[in-house]
């Protein structure tokens, strides 16, 4: 493992166990067993840190949420299916210290232009669902409209599991969301959209 490795993942932890709101550089650095000028010459600046921290905590400690996207782009199941495990794997209640570390960067990066790259990242999460909706039949631009607004919905109702720790209302919700969202992209898909 090499310094940088080692300090990221140093990070990620201490993110993870603390969060960002108060974060400092000078603080993070002395909670890793590092120095400001050393984690600025890995890394940059704060921001680009926290940003690949964010991204080291979900590859590493949450590859189940990491990777649920990907399974659905390349997935062969019925749409509404798919979805749904999509879904479960993103509201495990064992994601739940990944939601509140992402909707804690989240809110820091849209007042601070350091975290613009990260911030294009997050736009992008659509991205698996938009090729999975153009290979089900609907047009590049249903796709991107429809992706748009399933990641909106789920967002949401993330932040309302935080809120609540109500799985079961919360489950009752998106499936009903989900059923309505799957019967209007069967009118704008191809064959292979069946429940």
């Amino acid at each position: 493992m090499t310094e940088r490795d080692r300090l990221l993942h140093l990070v990620a932890e201490h993110v993870l166990a603390h969060g960002v709101t108060t974060l400092t550089l000078r603080g993070l650095s002395r909670a890793v067993g590092s120095n400001n000028r050393m984690l600025l010459y890995y890394f940059g600046s704060k921001e680009r840190l926290v940003g690949e921290a964010l991204q080291a905590v979900a590859r590493d400690v949450f590859p189940g949420f990491e990777n649920a996207w990907t399974e659905f782009e390349n997935g062969t199941g019925p749409l509404e299916a798919d979805l749904r495990q999509v879904w479960e794997r993103i509201a495990d209640p064992a994601h739940l210290p990944f939601l509140r570390l992402f909707f804690e960067v989240f809110g820091q990066a849209t007042a601070h232009p350091g975290y613009s790259g990260l911030l294009g990242d997050i736009a992008s999460w659509h991205r698996p669902a938009v090729a999975r909706f153009v290979r089900e039949g609907m047009t590049p631009a249903t796709a991107e409209d429809l992706a748009t607004e399933l990641t909106a919905l789920w967002r949401g109702l993330q932040m309302t599991l935080i809120l609540t720790g109500d799985h079961v209302a919360v489950g009752r919700v998106q499936a009903r969301s989900l059923e309505a969202f799957c019967a209007r992209t069967r009118t704008h898909a191809g064959v292979g959209t069946g429940t």
